[in-house]
């Protein structure tokens, strides 16, 4: 299991991993008043391009594919099947239900897809996370992965100016190792990982990474904000690897 560096997608046992997508975000601000362009087409060419550098053999997004909730938007209705068309005609495409994808079945067309309690995948347990997982999924599991907090970490600096980026977490749930992972929407925000409020994720330990592989270490109930940016080891999931390497360990 491994991180691709730079990008928030994880590659475990020839399967490429991505969540939170939110199609349709951009209708959602324009209504604030925040035009901005479409991005799912970015989004699908930066899927396609890691499934062609990584040769994953499936594909699994982890839920809120779509962005508005309780409905389908025109934006949603007109994007999402062409998305995921042309997805599942390069690579073997899963898609498991998030809280935002109200209505979202009747646009998968035959793709495969799971509630958000998710399924089992070599050992691996895939949810959106705003649903517990079921009781025999854990016990099949040794590893739980899901995605739903769009986990980030504050960073203050001596001026006292507060940023944020997003970051890979390890945490544990249900005596599990938990790997929450950052949302792929470049425009989504979130929450610092250290605000998860679910009494079955345990933070006690969490490990922050970011994108680029900065480990920052175990926060051990105290704010990570403080940390110096950059200044942290490489994460032991988020080790250099070359284009070579990646194209290996999919095999």
């Amino acid at each position: 299991m491994h991180l691709i560096p730079g990008k928030p997608a994880l590659l475990a046992y020839g399967a490429l991993i991505v969540g939170d997508l939110h199609i349709g975000l951009e209708g959602s601000l324009e209504k604030g008043g925040l035009h901005l362009p479409s991005q799912t087409q970015s989004m699908l060419s930066g899927l396609l391009g890691l499934l062609h550098q990584t040769r994953a053999k499936r594909l699994f997004l982890l839920g809120d594919i779509k962005h508005t909730i309780g409905r389908v938007s025109p934006q949603e209705a007109r994007e999402i099947p062409h998305f995921l068309s042309a997805l599942s005609a390069e690579v073997q495409l899963a898609v498991i239900l998030g809280n935002h994808d109200g209505g979202l079945k009747p646009l998968l067309k035959g793709i495969d897809s799971y509630g958000p309690r998710g399924l089992v995948y070599k050992k691996l347990l895939l949810f959106h996370g705003n649903a517990k997982p079921r009781s025999d999924d854990i016990s099949a599991s040794s590893q739980l992965i899901a995605s739903h907090w769009h986990p980030m970490v504050e960073f203050r600096d001596a001026a006292g100016a507060l940023t944020k980026e997003k970051a890979w977490i390890e945490a544990e749930a249900f005596g599990k190792p938990l790997l929450i992972i950052p949302s792929f929407n470049s425009l989504l925000g979130g929450i610092p990982f250290t605000k998860i409020s679910e009494s079955w994720v345990d933070l006690s330990h969490a490990r922050a990474t970011l994108l680029d592989g900065t480990y920052l270490g175990e926060h051990h109930g105290q704010d990570l904000s403080g940390k110096a940016k950059g200044k942290g080891q490489q994460s032991p999931l988020h080790k250099a690897r070359g284009a070579n390497k990646v194209r290996e360990e999919s095999a």
